[in-house]
């Protein structure tokens, strides 16, 4: 008749299944984690202006309503004075705008370019600097001649006592029906990355474009 396991036997069995579930249940948080962030991108640059903003007045809203549903321009700008930590400088497109750090007021493309989730900061190692701003008509829409950038121009962040020189290096569309934008990051290399809706397909693609880091220097 064969044996049962024995103690030693039946102990290793059982450690061996308790990694096998530790290492499931891990690969998933991960790839849920990867996943939100993606998710909280598009979500950001596709919803509507948040009910606490001011309401516009019918002045507003007849633009809107005229620009066959472009919601840049919806919330009224608000009179506020922003602590920005930098700013992002395209000259080609004469962009010079101010940005806060995220988490804090402000950070939002109602009223300002915004730092997306999962971000690394310029004077990160191996950064991405994703940012996302409204294209369209309205007041608050700063990314909407982004589209006339091409390979080789170049885009400033100016952050923490230093300025970045960026060089792009790529863009692309990217379909919205899944929720989600794809972001490549290149190995050893700093970048930004800026987000926006591409014109005039705004509700179907969002328009990425992708920089690399060609120096830094201090102001």
């Amino acid at each position: 008749m064969r044996k049962g396991l024995n103690d030693r036997q039946f102990i290793a069995l059982a450690l061996i299944i308790m990694l096998c579930g530790v290492l499931i249940v891990g690969k998933d948080y991960f790839l849920s984690k990867k996943s939100k962030v993606y998710e909280e991108m598009s979500i950001l640059l596709s919803q509507e202006p948040a009910e606490a903003e001011e309401v516009p007045n019918e002045e507003d809203v007849a633009e809107v309503v005229s620009n066959d549903g472009d919601t840049s321009g919806k919330v009224k700008k608000a009179n506020v004075t922003y602590n920005y930590a930098g700013r992002l400088i395209i000259p080609k497109i004469d962009l010079n705008r101010g940005f806060v750090l995220y988490g804090n007021s402000g950070n939002n493309v109602d009223q300002n370019i915004a730092i997306m989730s999962g971000s690394t900061y310029p004077n990160e190692e191996n950064s991405n600097f994703i940012m996302a701003a409204h294209s369209g008509t309205g007041w608050n829409a700063f990314f909407t001649k982004i589209d006339q950038l091409v390979v080789g121009d170049i885009a400033y962040v100016n952050y923490s006592g230093k300025q970045y020189v960026y060089k792009l290096v790529k863009t692309y569309s990217d379909i919205k029906s899944d929720g989600q934008v794809t972001i490549y990051k290149g190995e050893g290399v700093k970048q930004l990355t800026l987000i926006t809706c591409q014109r005039p397909d705004y509700k179907k693609y969002y328009l990425v474009l992708v920089f690399d880091l060609e120096y830094e220097t201090d102001i």
